[in-house]
């Protein structure tokens, strides 16, 4: 009996330390994946004027691959779609695209930002996060095109653009990729789906007491 009991004791100890160590790697996993849980539904507009701007403080839109190429001195060109929805999931009312060029002065160390479309606003000496900042409150969204008292959501989908000219795409063309392009189909990669960040219910009415 004494033989038994130890061995049920050994026994419920390692099913103790099993669920300890369950519980432990719920909760690391928990960790891991709040920020993307939280960072879901973080967008927040503010009201200035007749122009309302989105906020998204935490939101590090500048990829490892986006820094990297401004850090060896090229432009990277960022494309913005922003969208209005009467409720979270429904299909857009309005629509509006916003591109963002950066470039990095390497001996300086800053940041150049500028809103190419519509309008034109750029600043520069900026840090990285100042520089995403502006990015984002220069896509705007025009009040008039709201109504006051219904209740609507704000999407801001973004990706990082890859253009080059015509002159850069013909020099980096070898003959034999003129060859294929005539007489056959190129397989092409299909470029990743864009990010989203959403925000809302949002009202008018609201926004303008909150000033």
């Amino acid at each position: 009996m004494t033989e038994r009991r130890r061995e049920a004791r050994r026994n419920g100890k390692l099913l103790m330390r099993a669920g300890i160590i369950v519980r432990w790697a719920v909760l690391t996993l928990l960790v891991c994946l709040y920020p993307a849980v939280a960072g879901a539904e973080t967008l927040k507009v503010h009201l200035n004027g007749d122009q309302l701007h989105v906020d998204a403080p935490d939101l590090r839109f500048l990829s490892q691959s986006a820094l990297t190429r401004l850090r060896e001195g090229a432009t990277v060109i960022y494309r913005f779609r922003v969208t209005i929805s009467a409720s979270k999931t429904g299909k857009a009312t309005a629509e509006y695209t916003y591109h963002c060029v950066f470039s990095f002065d390497i001996l300086e160390e800053k940041f150049k930002v500028s809103r190419q479309e519509p309008g034109y606003r750029s600043a520069s000496h900026l840090s990285e996060s100042a520089a995403r900042d502006l990015c984002l409150d220069s896509l705007t969204i025009p009040v008039a095109n709201l109504n006051t008292s219904e209740m609507f959501w704000v999407s801001v989908e973004y990706q990082m653009e890859d253009r080059q000219s015509s002159a850069e795409r013909a020099a980096s063309r070898s003959v034999l990729d003129s060859l294929v392009t005539i007489f056959g189909q190129k397989n092409k990669s299909t470029p990743p789906p864009p990010d989203m960040l959403r925000g809302g219910p949002f009202r008018m009415e609201d926004l303008r007491k909150a000033r």
